[in-house]
């Protein structure tokens, strides 16, 4: 089923990118904000869902992991493109998708539509840098490693603070951007779950990945020569 889900999430990632490679620039532009729509819609009906069926809760349902906010960014950036959101979808974005892809951690369970709604979430983060890459032939500014990097740690220190209010107000403190506690998804990368050690870690981790995801898109010939 995971191998299955994996297969099909790609699949249908390489369909659209190909489908909005081959419209019109008119066209194009109508199937972009098309899927911003899609991208907001699923948003909207995930949280509904939540509510719905009773699991919709501040510590744990709001959109502040790093996948959570990046769910945000590809619906403002079909509608208007930004080339710093731009850049945090490829260098944050894409290796946050890809690891959740392939260790799956579901919060609320995989029952009912959280099963299928995981897959389409990190798909659709994956999705849209690749398809703004490709289709559009946005590059990344060649410092773009080092502001997406800073732009990581200052998101986490605001979403810390938010962390420590809700918890406060709460009485239950929120594990967003896993600033408290390590992922549940078993990670071998991350060598130890004790705290600070395993977020040292995370940190490291991102760098690594801002690093290796700008070195491709520089062989590729998706970085400015200058700034």
């Amino acid at each position: 089923l995971w191998l299955s889900s994996i297969s099909i999430t790609f699949a249908c990632i390489a369909m659209i990118i190909i489908i909005g490679y081959y419209l019109s620039d008119k066209h194009r532009a109508i199937f972009t904000k098309f899927l911003g729509g899609l991208f907001f819609v699923r948003f909207i009906f995930l949280h509904g869902y939540m509510v719905g069926i009773g699991h919709w809760d501040i510590v744990n349902s709001l959109p502040l992991h790093l996948c959570g906010v990046s769910s945000l960014v590809i619906i403002f950036i079909m509608f208007k493109y930004n080339q710093s959101l731009f850049e945090f979808l490829v260098l944050l974005g894409i290796p946050s998708a890809i690891h959740s892809i392939l260790t799956p951690q579901f919060i609320h369970g995989w029952d009912g539509y959280y099963f299928p709604e995981f897959y389409l979430s990190h798909g659709a983060i994956l999705l849209a840098p690749l398809y703004l890459s490709i289709n559009y032939s946005y590059k990344l500014r060649i410092n773009a490693w080092k502001t997406a990097f800073i732009n990581g740690l200052i998101l986490a220190f605001f979403i810390g603070i938010i962390n420590l209010i809700i918890g406060y107000l709460f009485g239950t403190m929120p594990n967003y951007l896993y600033l408290c506690e390590a992922p549940i998804a078993d990670n071998p990368l991350l060598f130890t779950n004790k705290w600070p050690y395993y977020f040292l870690m995370l940190v490291f981790l991102m760098f690594l990945h801002v690093i290796a995801i700008f070195y491709i898109y520089k062989l590729i010939g998706k970085v400015e020569t200058s700034e």
